[in-house]
């Protein structure tokens, strides 16, 4: 019997999908406690746990974060879970007990501490789905980190990493297709995948996903000039031209172009700001990259 209700909770898992249409019913306390004790006890280096939880249920509040982080469903989230990167707590007990502490210039500290946070997320995402509760991660809050210090009133040596938007599904859309185990789970070592093999793979991932370009002439403008910007980073201006004006000709970017070339677009990269975010608030595991960059 038990086997069973293993298997049924690992089928469960591998069926779940983002959520980002909630119906407005709130999880029961205890329910969101339990979430919250299973991304407490994942693992962590050293058994440190460099993270911290904000949990937010109020809806002024969220539709602040919303507004923010241009995402709407936020606000309609039965609850936010801040995920935040958290050095303050332990610098504090360590300078109360006479032991030195300088995580908060280790680089490799730093990443550490950020994959034990992204853990704790997922454990809550993967707790919350086996409860009924749909999630959707928002990962571009490490973007905001001064907007939501003041808002949460974060100490120095914290940062937010991830927000885990959860309620209860209003609908379900239809499962987002994913590559297939063998293309993404290897025996051994790293196989010699084929041009063909790959894209294959993709193309049946994101088959009938394309972005058409906008009716209107401005706007379809402004688009294919965004675009262009990207493909010039990586191509030369001659096969950027080609490639747009195939875009053109067929009327859509197809989804890899728009992930690319739109979506995840080089405009939207912080960069050095970054850094300096992470600078101002006492996290310097990149100062030397960035005073090289200021020395350019």
């Amino acid at each position: 019997m038990e086997q069973k209700r293993f298997d049924e909770a690992v089928l469960r898992m591998a069926q779940r999908q983002t959520v980002r249409s909630f119906r407005d019913e709130p999880i029961p306390d205890e329910v969101l406690k339990n979430i919250l004790e299973a991304g407490i006890n994942t693992a962590s280096g050293g058994n440190l746990q460099p993270y911290s939880i904000i949990v937010e249920r109020d809806r002024e509040k969220a539709q602040k974060l919303a507004k923010m982080l241009n995402y709407p469903f936020i606000g309609n989230a039965a609850v936010n879970l801040l995920v935040l990167m958290d050095w303050h707590k332990l610098a504090v007990y360590s300078k109360c007990r006479q032991a030195p502490f300088i995580e908060n210039y280790s680089t490799n500290h730093f990443f550490i501490a950020w994959d034990d946070a992204v853990l704790c997320a997922q454990a809550m995402e993967t707790a919350a789905w086996l409860y009924g509760i749909g999630t959707c991660f928002i990962g571009h809050v490490m973007d905001c980190g001064d907007a939501l210090k003041s808002m949460y009133h974060l100490p120095d040596m914290t940062y937010p990493v991830l927000l885990l938007s959860m309620g209860y599904p209003k609908n379900l859309t239809p499962k987002s297709r994913k590559l297939s185990l063998d293309l993404m789970v290897f025996e051994g070592e790293y196989p010699a995948l084929r041009e063909e093999q790959i894209c294959d793979a993709f193309d049946q991932k994101y088959e009938g996903k394309k972005l058409p370009l906008p009716s209107d002439e401005n706007a379809r403008a402004e688009r294919i000039s965004k675009f262009r910007r990207a493909m010039e980073m990586v191509y030369s201006a001659e096969e950027t031209e080609k490639i747009i004006q195939e875009v053109i000709h067929r009327g859509y970017f197809s989804e890899i172009q728009r992930l690319f070339g739109i979506h995840y677009h080089p405009d939207r990269e912080v960069g050095n700001e970054l850094l300096g975010y992470f600078q101002e608030h006492k996290l310097y595991p990149f100062t030397d990259a960035l005073n090289k960059q200021e020395e350019k």
